[in-house]
């Protein structure tokens, strides 16, 4: 920003130069003279505007990335649960030598479980195959009227068990059906778990800031294949050519992410785990169009107000900084801003503590706090998605109302969320009384605030605190620490703090 004040500065000398040299004698050529260095201003500005532009595209791109891994984690996590008996994973339809009450017995305890299992996410399919098509569970009309011609289900979902190390596999556009999303994962020779969802469930991972509401959002298998887009239309399609130009090169080396800037788009794109992509996009012309304005007005205006060459110069680059600038800066805070709850997303409060652990000298003290809501899935469950979206909503205007602006707000997590505040001139044990006394005003605040919650769902909060020892300065060391003396206080019951250090005298 300095930096570009002392540009400004330089020009504006520049500007001087030549209405006290030229301007008498060549009024015409100042005319030119002025048109020319407003274009070069004018191209240098919309150059900055699309680097900075890029890097909130880079970090949204780069957090939508974080928010589809962990629902594809939490969508292969809850199928690992067959396997907690080996009547589930080791049953075998097939086998011939089995009694046939042993396996309709089999098959209703199978059967139990997986509908157990099932209801805890939105599985439009949960159900296993057999090699021989037998299904147990439950395998929608929808994807059985995939296979016609007596093409073998199993035989089709086996191919895409592509990971040997884990025996599962995601597949997305089988036999052209772009509505839903499998997940496959065998377990056992003869038999295979079979789950899906609808794409459009994606549609609460993939969130962004309004002022981004230009960009265009997919999600791309190893095919380049258009799984979800912001753009339902693109759905089910192949990525477009001029984006897919534009990042083949980074995909082909097998880059993780990558930022790219043609004289068209914008564009960003991060690799998940599962081998699927990311990929976010802005048309440049949308993010230069203040700029094209600014430049035709700059053009009228240098013409007409030749003698009047310094100021109107002058009135034109306030015009394209300031806005700029505030525009850029607005949307920098609304990238780091969590949309739900309003107070800092887990990426921005990381680096935001980061910085201020630098700051501080080795003698002073920080705290670091970890707080959970106990039992916050009863609240989906029994008064709705909705509700507890109002619920966070509440934790995080308390936790601002509470706090002052010396105090660091996150949410790190669905229903986690994580402070963070500086101490200087005071000592540990002053440190332990202040914030004893601050987590009691907290729980109280809560217990006040959620009354209903608790009687409807017993939400309380659990919380686990650590203060900064000497020789620390990391983030993670922090994160691991308070985690820790969070886990003691769910283990002792929930809706309790502990401090980092005091968890064994806490236990005993």
């Amino acid at each position: 920003m300095a930096g570009r004040r002392r540009g400004f500065e330089r020009s504006d000398k520049r500007f001087r130069l030549f209405q006290y040299e030229i301007l008498i004698v060549f009024a015409i050529l100042i005319v030119v003279v002025t048109v020319f260095i407003d274009f070069a201003i004018l191209k240098r500005t919309g150059r900055a505007m699309k680097e900075k532009v890029s890097d909130l595209i880079a970090a949204n791109s780069r957090q939508l990335e974080l928010n589809i891994n962990s629902y594809l984690e939490r969508m292969e996590t809850v199928p690992t649960l067959l396997f907690s008996d080996e009547t589930y994973y080791l049953y075998d339809e097939t086998d011939e030598r089995m009694d046939e009450y042993d396996k309709v017995k089999n098959e209703e305890t199978i059967s139990n479980r997986i509908v157990d299992i099932g209801l805890m996410e939105n599985y439009v399919d949960f159900g296993i195959v057999y090699s021989d098509d037998h299904k147990l569970g439950w395998i929608s009309h929808g994807t059985q009227d995939l296979f016609v011609n007596d093409e073998s289900m199993y035989d089709a979902f086996s191919a895409y068990i592509v990971n040997s190390k884990k025996e599962d596999g995601w597949c997305y556009g089988i036999n052209d059906n772009s509505d839903r999303i499998y997940y496959i994962k065998r377990l056992n020779p003869n038999a295979i778990l079979v789950s899906s969802i609808y794409t459009i469930e994606l549609s609460s991972v993939f969130v962004y800031p309004e002022q981004l509401d230009e960009m265009t959002v997919r999600l791309i298998n190893e095919d380049n294949e258009i799984i979800f887009s912001s753009d339902s239309s693109e759905i089910g399609n192949i990525l477009p050519d001029d984006i897919y130009n534009s990042i083949k090169d980074g995909v082909a080396e097998g880059n993780m992410s990558s930022g790219i800037i043609t004289d068209d788009y914008l564009i960003n794109t991060n690799s998940c785990y599962n081998g699927w992509r990311v990929v976010c996009s802005v048309p440049t012309k949308i993010i230069l169009e203040e700029n094209e304005s600014l430049k035709s007005f700059t053009i009228g205006v240098s013409s007409i107000m030749a003698l009047l060459f310094l100021l109107v110069g002058q009135l034109v680059i306030m015009r394209i900084a300031k806005p700029m600038d505030g525009m850029v800066s607005s949307l920098q805070n609304k990238a780091e801003i969590d949309r739900l709850s309003g107070v800092m997303n887990k990426v921005a409060f990381q680096e935001m503590v980061e910085s201020e652990l630098k700051k501080e000298t080795p003698d002073e003290f920080g705290v670091f706090i970890m707080i959970d809501m106990d039992n916050f899935k009863q609240i989906n469950d029994r008064l709705g998605h909705m509700y507890g979206d109002q619920v966070i909503i509440r934790m995080g205007k308390l936790l601002r109302k509470l706090h002052n602006n010396q105090t660091i707000i996150g949410r790190i997590g669905g229903d986690e969320f994580a402070l963070y505040t500086g101490c200087n001139d005071i000592s540990k044990e002053e440190i332990e009384s202040v914030v004893t006394e601050e987590m009691e005003q907290v729980m109280s605040a809560f217990a006040e605030e959620y009354e209903y919650e608790r009687e409807q769902c017993d939400l309380s909060i659990s919380a686990g605190v650590y203060i900064k020892e000497t020789e620390d300065s990391d983030f993670e060391d922090f994160y691991k620490k308070a985690d820790k003396a969070l886990y003691t206080s769910k283990k002792n019951g929930k809706a309790c703090y502990t401090f980092f250090g005091k968890e064994d005298k806490d236990e005993a």
